[in-house]
């Protein structure tokens, strides 16, 4: 399991990859600037460690970029 938090845009973007060699699922915990987090399942399955945790972090400063700012103040930093 891989589980570096990767600051992005006042978020905290926690990858996680689980399974063995040749098979880990992709997971997602977001801390938002609220200090709420956000867990988000199986993005996918993938061939290492190394590729399911980049495509968490891809999937969460997506998610990021599509919802923080497009909230207004009193709700930015919700993921919907």
């Amino acid at each position: 399991m891989h589980a570096i938090p990767v600051p992005y845009k006042g978020w905290i973007l926690l990858p996680l990859a689980v399974g063995s060699a040749g098979s880990f699922a992709s997971m997602l915990v977001l801390r938002g600037p609220d200090g709420n987090r956000r867990a988000l399942g199986s993005l996918g399955d993938f061939a290492t460690e190394k590729e399911a945790c980049e495509c968490a972090i891809k999937f969460g400063q997506t998610a990021v970029d599509k919802h923080y700012y497009t909230k207004s103040s009193a709700t930015r930093g919700a993921i919907a």
